[in-house]
């Protein structure tokens, strides 16, 4: 049988997507959630408004690639067409919901007389189309004619890999605003809270890992298709482990992280996270013998 590089290749941009796009939007709903619920000062206030580009950004890039497998700008009429019956249209359109929110939010923030109530009660709105886009891009995998991903791993994935690689894309956001919450809880529980995640992702990777002998067609089976899936899932968990410790060696100083270094973990964590999406789409395999 052979292997699932020609497949993963081509689908390269989704693998772009499905490492930027969750993470993305997870540091957004956890830079909302600052704004919503920790008191600060209107000038604190407007530099984490405006750096709140930052996981933006990220998640639009991953948006973009994936509009490329679109083939043409065209078919996305299509694609809207199916919203409430196709897990696409759904996630395509949650995708709109959640950059439309907050994409008006980041302009909204230039304006010159800043409305504070509206705009946590926008972060909230940004916090809810987060979580559902996120949910929508997990739905969107669970696909019921492809034996390797119509398994429960592969939602808890999407969901274990945003939870782990959001906090340290908010945590740079927020350190390039120079927020004063770094110095107190949220300089040490957003690298707590993507180690955690990061612990129980590669755990449930493994699990997945473990299940791809007992899933096979006509061809063979999974496991053939990405023989180096377990190399794949240590080079996750190195890269996401080295990432948590980069911003936690300063706080073992009782020093908050330089941006640089937030920089170096998210970069960390992100390469480990595009090897085993990579990996993923490697196993890609249908009940029957067609592709």
């Amino acid at each position: 049988m052979p292997l699932g590089l020609g497949t993963a290749f081509e689908e390269m941009t989704l693998v772009l997507f499905t490492t930027l796009a969750p993470s993305g939007a997870m540091a957004c709903i956890a830079v909302a959630g600052v704004l919503l619920f920790v008191r600060m000062g209107e000038a604190e206030r407007l530099r984490i408004d405006r750096a709140l580009c930052i996981p933006l950004v990220v998640a639009m890039v991953g948006l973009v690639a994936s509009a490329t497998h679109l083939g043409s700008p065209a078919n996305a009429l299509y694609v809207f067409a199916g919203v409430g019956r196709s897990p696409l249209s759904n996630e395509v359109f949650a995708a709109v919901l959640f950059l439309a929110t907050c994409g008006l939010y980041w302009l909204f923030c230039f304006t010159e007389r800043p409305y504070v109530r509206a705009q946590r009660i926008w972060c909230a709105f940004i916090m809810f189309f987060g979580a559902v886009f996120v949910s929508a891009i997990a739905r969107a995998y669970d696909a019921p004619t492809v034996a390797t991903w119509s398994t429960p791993f592969v939602p808890a994935n999407i969901w274990l890999s945003a939870c782990a690689g959001g906090p340290m894309l908010a945590l740079l956001a927020l350190r390039c605003a120079r927020a004063v919450c770094l110095h107190r809880w949220a300089g040490k529980a957003l690298p707590a809270t993507a180690a955690l995640f990061l612990v129980a992702n590669v755990v449930c990777l493994m699990l997945q890992n473990d299940g791809l002998t007992g899933i096979w067609n006509g061809y063979g089976a999974a496991s053939d298709l990405v023989p180096w899936y377990g190399g794949m899932i240590a080079t996750y968990a190195l890269a996401g482990a080295a990432s948590v410790v980069v911003v936690a060696w300063p706080l073992h100083r009782r020093e908050v992280p330089s941006v640089c270094r937030a920089a170096i973990a998210c970069g960390l964590f992100f390469s480990g996270l595009f090897v085993v999406r990579f990996g993923f789409y490697m196993m890609h395999m249908t009940y029957g013998l067609g592709v």
